[in-house]
């Protein structure tokens, strides 16, 4: 298990600005890249801790070496796989700084990442729950396959816009990998032992507060690979061991998700019962637009297939 102790130990200065939390299972292939990326950020001031869910490969001999070269990096190793969600959410609480951010084994930061969602922390009276930059699509040599053009940026003072937002921009969620307000992100359930739990959490991020979307160049890139758990988990019972390796699934995914959805409007503290009823209205009417714009495109792509079928 993780040790809280080790990784709050500062000794002779004050704690860190930013907590990065590094949950890896057998991540020898990239690790070490995404390693060198964040030691490389321009804003120094972070405790980076790494929770090693019993890897089989070379990532604890990775994990031990850059540990004894830099006194900012703290690793542990757990006794066995105790699935990705609760070893998320170990390295969240051992964290001890004010802002918090979970990095992946193979996703890559740009020097100004860091540097870039502090400075827009520190412009707000009040913080936003989440900051986070333009991001990129990486395959496994680095090379940039696409742009993310998702944006979940949701400012609205109100916290049924902001649902409505949110639901829109969920795919692919950078989002989670931006910087958290600690704080904020304590009030939630973090991330839940069941598939698509990360869109559950976001959704309650929402509801406390804005996430900030950055404008400007891509400063982080999400590798897709054959090996990423989506891509090598095939069947929704090999995804749902992923997040915890005893977890049996009474219902299907889509219907626990819908339930999830339901208990963090009802269950997420500081809304009035208005607001609640609000948020709910606003995520069934969300759910619907983009089902609806998802089948638009849908149709668009096979009518010009179509017309390029008959043109050749």
């Amino acid at each position: 298990m993780i040790q809280a102790t080790p990784f709050l130990s500062r000794p002779g200065g004050p704690r860190p600005v930013v907590s990065i939390g590094l949950p890896v299972f057998n991540g020898g292939d990239f690790l070490e890249q995404a390693l060198v990326s964040i030691l490389d950020q321009e804003f120094g001031d972070f405790e980076l801790l790494i929770s090693d869910n019993a890897s089989t490969d070379g990532t604890a001999e990775i994990c031990t070496r850059y540990a004894a070269l830099d006194a900012r990096i703290s690793y542990s190793r757990q006794p066995e796989n105790l699935g990705a969600a609760k070893n998320y959410n170990d390295v969240f609480h051992a964290a001890s700084a004010k802002y918090f951010k979970w990095a992946a084994h193979d996703d890559l930061l740009k020097p100004q990442f860091l540097t870039r969602c502090i400075d827009k922390f520190e412009s707000f009276d009040a913080p936003p729950v989440i900051v986070y930059p333009q991001s990129e699509f990486i395959d496994e040599t680095g090379q940039v396959l696409r742009a993310d053009r998702r944006s979940m940026h949701t400012n609205s003072t109100s916290p049924a816009i902001r649902v409505f937002r949110a639901v829109q921009a969920m795919g692919l969620v950078t989002s989670v990998f931006g910087v958290f307000h600690r704080e904020s992100l304590a009030r939630t359930q973090l991330i839940g032992s069941f598939i698509a739990s990360d869109y559950v959490l976001l959704l309650e991020c929402v509801l406390l507060g804005p996430i900030v979307h950055l404008e400007g160049e891509p400063l982080f890139q999400r590798r897709i690979h054959g090996n990423m758990s989506r891509q090598a988990n095939k069947s929704e019972e090999e995804v749902l061991r992923w997040f915890n390796p005893d977890a049996r699934a009474k219902l299907s995914s889509k219907q626990r998700l819908r339930i999830e959805f339901r208990n963090s409007i009802y269950g997420i503290d500081g809304l009035t019962g208005l607001q609640r009823r609000l948020c709910a209205a606003s995520l069934l009417s969300g759910f619907a637009v983009r089902r609806s714009r998802i089948a638009a495109g849908r149709l668009r792509r096979q009518f010009f297939n179509g017309q390029k079928r008959e043109a050749n």
